[in-house]
C-alpha cells in the first residue's frame, strides 16, 4: 500500500469521532429497534471499509461477503428492515466521502481513493442485502409462529382478566341507568352512560380476540341501515369532541346475515380509528360512509376519511397483528376486524391516497327468506 493510501486510512481513523457525531444526528431508527444496535451497525461498516481498503483486489470480494454474513451483522439484520439499513448506511457513506474529498491532497491524487472507498461500501451493502433476505427468509416461519403464540397468550390473559373486569362494570352501568330514570334532572348522566358504553366496547374487543366468546350466538338477518344509525348515535360525542363531520350515503334496504354485535364492533372500530387520526390535524375533517349493492347483490360498505395518506409499507401490513402507529395502541383492532369480516365470508381492504383513506367491507348477498 502506497504512502498516500496509508495516510488516508490514518486520517479517517482520526476523524471517526466527527464522522459519527454528524451521522448520529441524521440517522432514522425504527420504533422496534434500539438506537445502540443501529449505531453498532454504523461502526461495523466503518471498520469493514477501512480494512477492505487495505486489502489486495483478489481478496476484497470474499472479505466483503464473509463480513456481511458475520454473526455480528446478522444481529443487526434481525432487528431492522432493509430500508432503514440502506438509508443509514448511505448517510455514513456520504459523511466518509465528504471527509476524503476534504483531505489535504490534490484532487487528481485523491480521486482514485475516493472512488475505491465508494465502490467498497456499495459492494458491502450489496452483500448485506443478499444476506438480509436469506436471514429473514429463514426466520419467517419462526416469526409467524411467534405471532400465533403471542395471540394465544394474549387471548388467555385478556379472557380471564376482562371477564372479571366486566362484572362490576355491568353493575355500575345498571345502577347509572336506574339513577337516570329516577332522577332525570341530574346533569351529565348521558355523558357517563356513553363513556360506560365505550368502555364496554373496548372490553368486547378484547373478548373477541380471545376467541372464546361469541357475542351473539345466533346468526340473524339485520338491517345495515339501522345498525349504522345506532353506531352514529354511539359515536356522536366523539365526533363533536374531535370536530369531525360524518356524511352518510346509503342505499335503502341493505341487509346482512351474520352476528350483529360483531359487525357493530367492526364499524365502530374503523370509525374510531378514523376519528383518532383526524383529531390530530388542523384542517376540516370528514368521515364519509357509503353503502350499496353490487350487481351480484353483495353488500359494499366504504368508510373514508380525509386523514393523511398511509405509507405503502404500512398499508401492506395494516391488518397484521401488533402493527400500529398509535403510541398507546395494541395493533389488534384492525386484525380483529379482518378476522370478523372473513368469518362472515367477506373481505376487508384498505386503500389510501393524498385525499382519502378508505376501508372497504364486502359481504355476501343476504338470504332474505330468513326475515
Amino acid at each position: 500500500m502506497d504512502q498516500l493510501k496509508f495516510d488516508v486510512i490514518s486520517y479517517m481513523e482520526s476523524r471517526q469521532e466527527f464522522i459519527f457525531k454528524r451521522w448520529k444526528e441524521k440517522i432514522i431508527v425504527p420504533i422496534e429497534q434500539d438506537r445502540e444496535t443501529m449505531i453498532k451497525g454504523g461502526h461495523l461498516l466503518f471498520k469493514v471499509m477501512l480494512h477492505a481498503f487495505s486489502l489486495p483486489k483478489k481478496n476484497l470480494e470474499s472479505y466483503l461477503k464473509l463480513t456481511a454474513e458475520d454473526t455480528e451483522a446478522k444481529i443487526i439484520y434481525k432487528t431492522s428492515s432493509i430500508s432503514y439499513i440502506i438509508y443509514n448506511a448511505n448517510i455514513i457513506k456520504n459523511e466518509i466521502l465528504i471527509e476524503i474529498a476534504q483531505y489535504r491532497a490534490e484532487w487528481e491524487d485523491i480521486k482514485p481513493i475516493y472512488i475505491k472507498f465508494s465502490d467498497i461500501i456499495d459492494q458491502f451493502l450489496f452483500n448485506v442485502t443478499n444476506c438480509y433476505n436469506d436471514v429473514n427468509e429463514e426466520t419467517k416461519p419462526l416469526t409467524e409462529e411467534n405471532h400465533e403464540e403471542r395471540l394465544t397468550l394474549l387471548g388467555q390473559m385478556t379472557s380471564s382478566f376482562v371477564h372479571e373486569f366486566r362484572n362490576p362494570l355491568t353493575t355500575i352501568h345498571g345502577f347509572v341507568q336506574l339513577l337516570r330514570s329516577e332522577n332525570p334532572e341530574l346533569p351529565y348522566m348521558d355523558i357517563i352512560l356513553n363513556e360506560l358504553e365505550q368502555l364496554k366496547f373496548r372490553i368486547t374487543q378484547f373478548l373477541m380476540l380471545s376467541r372464546k366468546e361469541v357475542l351473539n350466538h345466533e346468526i340473524t338477518l339485520f338491517s345495515l341501515n339501522d345498525l349504522l344509525d345506532q353506531v352514529a348515535s354511539f359515536i356522536y360525542p366523539r365526533l363533536l369532541e374531535a370536530n369531525v363531520e360524518l356524511e352518510r350515503e346509503l342505499e335503502d334496504n341493505l341487509y346482512v346475515n351474520g352476528y350483529i354485535e360483531e359487525i357493530r364492533q367492526v364499524l365502530i372500530n374503523i370509525i374510531f380509528n378514523a376519528i383518532d387520526v383526524l383529531s390530530e390535524q388542523m384542517k376540516a375533517s370528514v368521515i364519509k360512509i357509503k353503502g350499496y349493492k353490487n350487481e351480484d347483490e353483495s353488500i359494499v360498505l366504504q368508510t373514508s376519511n380525509t386523514g393523511p395518506k398511509i405509507p405503502e409499507p404500512l398499508l401492506n401490513t395494516i391488518f397484521n397483528p401488533f402493527v400500529t402507529t398509535k403510541k398507546t395502541g395494541t395493533g389488534l383492532g384492525l386484525f380483529v376486524c379482518k378476522e370478523i369480516i372473513e368469518k362472515h365470508n367477506g373481505r376487508l381492504s384498505c386503500t389510501s391516497d393524498d385525499d382519502w383513506t378508505t376501508f372497504t367491507i364486502q359481504l355476501p348477498p343476504a338470504q332474505m327468506q330468513e326475515v
